[in-house]
């Protein structure tokens, strides 16, 4: 029995619980940057009047700071000592007043904090250190300063840059026919996190950056994010709907848009309940009817109670609800054949990729075998025409979950 490839490691639901609290509310610039690293400094550095590389050049107290990371060194032991060489140009000069130990006349007691001349130092562009610079304002307020490496200013305007749809990447000028500036731009937006677009996913297994925008999502789920053309996202969907694709039906239809469905934890919970029970998952398409413009000119689910895709993603899907003559019982009824599913999408239609909890398979070879599912077994599957026009069968509501919306 051919039950397709089933590879989950890029099926999985939003979240992130590897995320760290400053991981969660930290934004990444899309754009690359394109700024030159600080010079580096060593202990042949001349400096006049400064003999220890082995102390801050400013307080001489403290040993300069060295990045564990990159290996870069500094000649301060920390920003505030960086400040002062940076604002003044030039240190403070020796004071004098009392003589030295070996009572030698004209010679000066150097202070605590100057023990040094730099006379040369006069404009803070020859400071082997980065200057300080003015962050740059707030995306959403534009009157705040961003925070340290952010693209927001806080919490407040980072859900509003979420739930506005906009794109804070803001390439500008773009390059013609496209929505980045450049080459460097182009390959980060195919990774970018469906909600906030501005940090990459959280690697190939999810679609979103973190829990800061996980929590954001949770605030309005049910909800359909789109995975643009040519993201990460939009091109495993693709391939997995297109090698699911048996020419038996007909030509493979063109894809006009995908969307990943972002539900609540409590949607999901019954799900992941019963999947670490029985066991056995894999993806199978469903196709089904629609009375609105969801994923075509809207992303809001409508209010119809009898629109099939709006409900499903309100409620999941209902075995309470199924028709009572299907071939095998009333059921939840999908395919692993992309083509099966796509005959009953109709005109306007929809296709939901759903997860699918199989557990024990009964295994039947005609119609009305089975009215329902069987004693000891948790699902039903007719391998019509060797898995062509396949037909998979459960029997409970938590063995399904809406995962993806595909829309023609």
């Amino acid at each position: 029995m051919n039950m397709g490839s089933d590879d989950f490691s890029d099926w999985s639901d939003v979240g992130d619980d590897t995320d760290s609290l400053a991981s969660n509310l930290r934004f990444m610039n899309i754009r690359a940057s394109t700024r030159s690293p600080p010079p580096k400094y060593s202990s042949t550095t001349s400096l006049p009047g400064y003999t220890s590389a082995s102390k801050c050049i400013i307080c001489q107290e403290k040993p300069p700071y060295s990045n564990p990371r990159t290996g870069q060194s500094y000649p301060t032991c920390g920003l505030t000592c960086a400040a002062v060489l940076s604002q003044q140009g030039t240190p403070r000069s020796s004071r004098s007043g009392s003589s030295s130990r070996s009572g030698t006349p004209g010679h000066t007691k150097a202070t605590r904090r100057t023990p040094f001349h730099m006379a040369a130092y006069h404009s803070p562009r020859s400071i082997p250190f980065p200057i300080p610079q003015k962050r740059p304002d707030c995306v959403v307020c534009k009157t705040k300063s961003t925070h340290r490496g952010y693209l927001t200013c806080g919490l407040t305007c980072a859900e509003k840059l979420c739930k506005d749809g906009s794109d804070p990447t803001m390439c500008n000028p773009k390059s013609p026919n496209h929505d980045q500036c450049g080459d460097t731009c182009a390959e980060q937006a195919k990774v970018a996190c469906l909600l906030c677009k501005c940090r990459p996913k959280n690697g190939a297994k999810y679609h979103l950056c973190g829990k800061t925008c996980h929590r954001i999502a949770m605030k309005a789920t049910p909800m359909i994010l789109e995975a643009p053309k040519g993201h990460k996202t939009y091109e495993m969907a693709e391939k997995k709907f297109q090698d699911a694709w048996n020419n038996v039906t007909g030509p493979l239809p063109t894809i006009k848009k995908i969307f990943k469905i972002i539900e609540n934890d409590e949607f999901l919970k019954p799900y992941a309940i019963y999947r670490k029970k029985v066991g056995n998952e894999h993806f199978r398409y469903h196709g089904t009817k629609r009375e609105c413009q969801l994923g075509v000119t809207a992303t809001e689910l409508c209010t119809s109670a009898t629109c099939a895709v709006c409900n499903i993603l309100k409620t999941s899907f209902q075995v309470s609800l199924a028709h009572t003559g299907g071939a095998f019982g009333p059921g939840v009824y999908s395919s692993s054949a992309s083509n099966k599913a796509f005959s009953y999408c109709g005109v306007g239609g929809a296709m939901l990729v759903t997860k699918v909890i199989l557990g024990k398979i009964r295994t039947v070879t005609g119609w009305n075998e089975v009215m329902s599912c069987p004693d000891g077994f948790n699902s039903v599957v007719f391998d019509r025409m060797n898995g062509q026009l396949n037909e998979t069968i459960v029997y409970t509501d938590d063995a399904i979950r809406p995962v993806f919306l595909i829309t023609f």
